[in-house]
This record gives structure tokens, C-alpha cells and sequence, in this order.
């Protein structure tokens, strides 16, 4: 118990820091990980370095106290449903630089229901609604030395929308990862990750990168902060438990026009996935997940065009519920 507090507890300690569906690859090179690792093994161990994923999310309903403004405005009850997809272009490499794109897609049903109002003349009603939202990466990384030292840049450009006609936020990141640490079972990484994202709590962030397996019980713990912790373990050829917690983030835009809110906005939450996973990679290179347990909503903000993290419109606070995740990836190395 007290280890699963202690994960829980770093993952808290820098919870806010990714936009929605950020991948902070710059904590995931080849570079700086073992040294017997090869680019199979990373994207088994790694599953944001797998060339293709879909995944379909379910949520249990979750109650709801939001606020306008620091003034209590209503309560009620929110399901959320998900299918989440993504695809990593093969890289482009020359000398020590690499380039290459990202495409994430998530489809997202919210359904709001029993809700009670604080006040008569600003209502939130109750609604169903599917959204679609798009979000296009484009990644580049170079690895020099300083100092007779490796270390490595990165710069990702990204651009989110729900439509093919127009972009509704765009975010730039920029980070550098020096490995301090790769040996045959072991590595150790750390790094600063710059956001220019008005959906994230603070700008900065550390990156933290471990991995070690322990012999003979081959146990695997890895690090992937801000992403997440896990521990997992082959348990026959080709299958494998994991169990951790691991965050992600995630923005549905809106079109509203009523007393409180009037134009375009974008709710955005932040949420930590803690439990139990099973992988199975049949075909050579196509990998089932199945994953449950308990998702806590760390963060629930509405924004207006303008707006930011910390002078959201509306926030919500919503209490964690149970989760089963189902997914297919693709692992073509």
C-alpha cells in the first residue's frame, strides 16, 4: 500500500503538466534507454512509441460540483465515453536530427444529466453531445554533446481542431533530455520540458526517465514522468501484467451561446488512469491491451477563447470513478 501511495504521490507532484494527449517523447529516445534495447523492445515497453494505437475508453458516471467564476453554480452527474487513436509517421533522420509527425484522434461522448442549479438565470442544462477532436504533431530532435556529454533537443509544433477547416488552439513545446546513466539492465535520464499551452497549470516541467529490471525475477519499473509510473512483468512468452498510474490530458471544444458563457470554449480535464493491465502481442507485431481500475479527474476547466488554466470560466471538481480500457497498437519494427 504504501508503495502504490508513493506512486501515486509522483504523479500528482507533476499531474497539470501535458496538453491534451501530449506525448513527451523527448523522455523516450532510443538514445538514452538501454543498451541492449532495441526499437521492438522500447515500443513493448513504451506504448507512445508504437506506430499505431486505438483504444476505446469506458467510464463509470462521476457526480459534479462546478463553480463560475469561484461562486458555486451547479452539481449534477457526467458520463464519459472514448475512443482514442494515434499514429506515429517513421522518422526522417540525418546526421544527428530526426523529424517526424504525430496524428492523435479522440471521439468523446459527454452525457450531463440531474443537475441542479444554484441560480435560476444561469442554468446548465442537460446535454448529450458527441465530439470529434483532432490533434496533428509535427516532432524534431537533435542529439549533440556539451561537454563531451550526449544530450538531446527537441521541438514539437502541434495543432488542434474539430474540423478539417480550421485550427482552434495551437501549442509549442521544447525540451532537453541528458542521459545520465545506460547500462545493460538499467537507465537513468532527466531533462526540462518548456509549454506554451494556455491549458497547462505552469509552463515548465521536469522529465524524469528510469528503467530497471530487477533479476532474476525479471520485474521491470519504469519511469516516464510526466507521463507516468508502472511496474510490469512477463508472466509467459509474449504476455505481460503491468500495474501504475499513468496521466493523460484532454480537450473537447464548443460552441455556446447563453447567459454565462457566450462563444466559442473548450472544456479540458486532466486525469490519472491508476490500475491493472494486461498485454498480449499475437501476430509478431500487434499488441491487446486491457486495462481497469480507478480514474481521478485531477483537473475539470472550461475555457473561453482568451482564457487560461488559471482564469478559467467555469471549474469542476469530479469525483473519480471506475474505468475499462480495450486497445489495439501496432508494433512494426
Amino acid at each position: 500500500m504504501k508503495f502504490k501511495l508513493f506512486l501515486f504521490g509522483l504523479i500528482v507532484c507533476s499531474y497539470g503538466l501535458k496538453a491534451q494527449n501530449m506525448v513527451s517523447t523527448s523522455s523516450l529516445h532510443p538514445e538514452v534507454d538501454t543498451l541492449n534495447a532495441n526499437k521492438k523492445n522500447l515500443a513493448i515497453r513504451y506504448p507512445d512509441l508504437r506506430q499505431f494505437g486505438v483504444e476505446i475508453n469506458h467510464y463509470a458516471d462521476s457526480d459534479f460540483d462546478a463553480k463560475l467564476k469561484d461562486i458555486d453554480f451547479a452539481s449534477g452527474n457526467i458520463r464519459t465515453e472514448r475512443i482514442n487513436a494515434f499514429f506515429n509517421t517513421p522518422a526522417l533522420k540525418w546526421n544527428d536530427n530526426s523529424l517526424s509527425a504525430s496524428i492523435y484522434y479522440t471521439h468523446t461522448a459527454i452525457d450531463l444529466k440531474d443537475i441542479y442549479n444554484e441560480f435560476p438565470n444561469q442554468e446548465l442544462m442537460p446535454l448529450t453531445v458527441t465530439k470529434n477532436t483532432f490533434d496533428l504533431a509535427l516532432n524534431y530532435s537533435r542529439k549533440t554533446t556539451i561537454w563531451n556529454h550526449p544530450i538531446i533537443y527537441s521541438l514539437v509544433a502541434r495543432g488542434i481542431t474539430d474540423g478539417i477547416d480550421n485550427f482552434r488552439r495551437f501549442n509549442i513545446n521544447g525540451s532537453f533530455n541528458i542521459p545520465l546513466k545506460n547500462t545493460e539492465n538499467s537507465s537513468f535520464s532527466v531533462g526540462l520540458l518548456v509549454l506554451i499551452d494556455p491549458s497547462a497549470p505552469i509552463p515548465v516541467e521536469p522529465i524524469i526517465n528510469y528503467y530497471h529490471q530487477f533479476l532474476p525475477s525479471g520485474i521491470e519499473l519504469i519511469v516516464d514522468l510526466p507521463n507516468g509510473i508502472n511496474l510490469k512483468k512477463k508472466v509467459v512468452k509474449n504476455a505481460w501484467f503491468k500495474i501504475g498510474s499513468n496521466q493523460r490530458s484532454y480537450s473537447t471544444f464548443y460552441d455556446r451561446f447563453n447567459s454565462f458563457l457566450d462563444g466559442k470554449v473548450s472544456y479540458n480535464t486532466i486525469e490519472l488512469k491508476s490500475g491493472l493491465a494486461f498485454e498480449y502481442l499475437f501476430a509478431d507485431n500487434v499488441m491487446l491491451t486491457i486495462e481497469g481500475g480507478w480514474n481521478s479527474y485531477l483537473s475539470s476547466k472550461l475555457f473561453r477563447d482568451g482564457e487560461d488554466y488559471h482564469n478559467a470560466s467555469l471549474t469542476s471538481e469530479n469525483k473519480g470513478v471506475e474505468y475499462v480500457n480495450v486497445g489495439l497498437s501496432l508494433i512494426s519494427f
